[in-house]
């Protein structure tokens, strides 16, 4: 029987998590945090539901933690799947831009499957492979499996995980959070992950204190005497009350909170005494994440009020 394989068959899993009640794809995170931030849910497109954002991507994410950068599909990372015709013992060029990937993404992961059964690929590489994916393509060998000879083209099924580039000095700590996440390197990519949050909140602060004191002395403060801790917990909330801009969802705060005392137990004790486990690091990741939306969320509110 001759297999059939659809070479025009692309996959793009991008969503926020599922449903938790009928498991539907929910929209990306950069577009339905804004709804959740506003009135606490979104609705399912397909079933109508509410469902509570932070505990869907949450919940997505600790399923897959083994799964190492397909868990990060939930706040942020995109999966992209198609299926290539390569040839034995000769090398092909995929370029990822051709099938939706920006110029400019970090590659996270590459799963390569051989669909014949006879040939696979393997990765055509210099003498001195890098430890980070560069760019945007890649260079393939075909590969028969055992003595087999091998004539004409074959199917080889490509998965590759990603995320996109913002220029902002926040989301890159984001992007090297995954990337570290990706490989089971949990304790720095906690590290990073709170870098983003902290990146991300603490000059929306220093910004609304300058109008009311000087440059100086606000300079002082915030490098001196206001902790991390303090700005999510005290002046943040302050902030937001008094311009009425809806206040962070307490477990997405709740789980900052418990990054935090994980960031400083691996700074001062070290990784191996604070054994982070892979739900602390998609836990971390994920109120990294929405921590960083919700500056985002907050931040036109707290410029211009």
């Amino acid at each position: 029987m001759d297999m059939i394989i659809n070479e025009d068959a692309l996959s793009t899993l991008e969503g926020a998590g599922s449903c938790l009640k009928c498991r539907y794809l929910l929209p990306r995170l950069v577009e339905s945090a804004p709804v959740y931030f506003t009135q606490g849910f979104v609705r399912c497109g397909h079933c109508g539901d509410r469902v509570d954002l932070w505990q869907a991507a949450l919940d997505r994410a600790i399923h897959l933690r083994f799964h190492g950068a397909l868990a990060l599909v939930s706040f942020g990372a995109v999966q992209t799947s198609f299926v290539i015709q390569v040839e034995a013992w000769k090398v092909c060029e995929v370029e990822l831009t051709k099938r939706g990937v920006p110029d400019d993404a970090r590659i996270l992961r590459r799963i390569y499957t051989g669909q014949s059964g006879d040939m696979s690929v393997l990765e055509w590489h210099s003498n001195a492979p890098p430890l980070r994916f560069p760019g945007t393509v890649l260079r393939l060998l075909g590969i028969p499996f055992g003595e087999t000879t091998v004539s004409g083209p074959r199917p080889v099924g490509i998965n590759v995980v990603w995320i996109r580039r913002e220029e902002s000095d926040e989301w890159s700590y984001l992007v090297t959070a995954f990337e570290a996440a990706a490989v089971g390197d949990f304790a720095p990519s906690l590290v990073f992950a709170q870098s983003t949050v902290e990146t991300s909140m603490m000059p929306l602060i220093e910004e609304r204190f300058r109008r009311h004191a000087s440059t100086e002395r606000v300079k002082n403060f915030m490098r001196g005497a206001l902790t991390y801790g303090y700005a999510l917990n005290v002046v943040l909330p302050y902030l937001c009350a008094e311009t009425q801009v809806a206040r962070m969802p307490d477990a997405l705060r709740g789980s900052l909170n418990k990054m935090r005392e994980k960031r400083n137990d691996i700074i001062h004790e070290g990784a191996k005494a604070a054994a982070v486990t892979a739900e602390d690091a998609m836990e971390g990741l994920c109120a990294a994440a929405f921590g960083f939306e919700y500056m985002r969320f907050v931040r036109p509110n707290l410029e211009r009020t």
